[in-house]
């Protein structure tokens, strides 16, 4: 029986000839490439950037376009400035207890339960009020410039839920320092509100009542803004896309209105050629 068809090719060249062969016509083809890029690279990028030079002067008005509009947002993002914010605590205690005592009931399900509900009757009957995922986010982090949220200190994310504490969370952000200010008081009013109304009004005596403890300290209001150098580089990062893509519509406009003089004048030829044909044949 005979041997397949170059077997003695294959049985006379030993198997490392073989891939010395194979690595030698790649590595020589990869050379050529190589060379070849070498050769052409610098004047088609000389080329390429005078093409694009030329490119953006026929279509100027589209760069325009686009300057004008990052720098309208510019002016925009410069005017916006900054906010004010507040964020106040109000914790819950056993009647009797203070904020600041020890074993004062914060902990304890029934307070916390207590507090669920007072926030639940503040929101108006919402019980997902919370902008972000985690309770160290700031209201005005998530881009909001003028609300407020009243909520029970969540110690979880956005997946798991973690209270532990009757401690209620009150963020306030404004464009004014007057909005802030007029918005945390009438909250906090409206908590203390329901706190009492829920415990029976004023039919209980106070010592036997869930007390509502505001932090002080925490009522302080802050404006917060955009540093100099962050403005400066959100100008330059707003120019340099509104360059890249204005370029790129003006590429891909003239290269449209190219291939369309192009078409233009083929089929224009075309007809002449018939009309000429058909005139010789008369």
């Amino acid at each position: 029986m005979g041997q397949p068809w170059g077997a003695e090719e294959n049985a006379a060249t030993p198997r490392s000839c073989l891939q010395h062969r194979y690595d030698s016509g790649n590595s020589a083809t990869i050379g050529r490439l190589v060379g070849e890029w070498a050769q052409i690279g610098e004047s088609e990028l000389k080329l390429s950037l005078r093409e694009l030079l030329r490119l953006l002067g026929r279509r100027w008005y589209i760069m325009v376009v686009a300057v004008a509009l990052a720098a309208t947002s510019t002016v925009m993002l410069a005017r916006d400035g900054g906010i004010y914010t507040s964020r106040t605590i109000v914790v819950l205690t056993w009647p009797g207890s203070t904020a600041v005592s020890p074993y004062n009931g914060t902990n304890d399900w029934s307070v916390i339960t207590f507090a669920e509900a007072v926030t639940t009757i503040v929101n108006g009957g919402k019980t997902d009020t919370q902008y972000y995922s985690h309770v160290d986010a700031p209201l005005y982090g998530v881009g909001v410039r003028q609300a407020s949220t009243v909520t029970v200190r969540d110690e979880g994310s956005q997946w798991v839920s973690d209270i532990d504490s009757a401690v209620i969370e009150v963020q306030v952000v404004g464009r004014t320092h007057d909005w802030v200010e007029t918005r945390q008081q009438a909250l906090l009013d409206k908590i203390e509100e329901v706190a009492v109304a829920e415990q029976g009004g004023d039919e209980v005596p106070a010592d036997e009542k869930i007390a509502v403890h505001v932090e002080s300290l925490t009522k302080e209001i802050a404006y917060v803004s955009a540093s100099r150098m962050a403005k400066i580089l959100a100008a330059m990062a707003l120019f340099g896309t509104a360059l890249i893509l204005g370029g790129a519509i003006a590429w891909v406009t003239d290269r449209r209105s190219v291939r369309r003089h192009q078409s233009g004048a083929e089929s224009s030829t075309h007809r002449h050629e018939g009309e000429l044909s058909g005139a010789m044949a008369q």
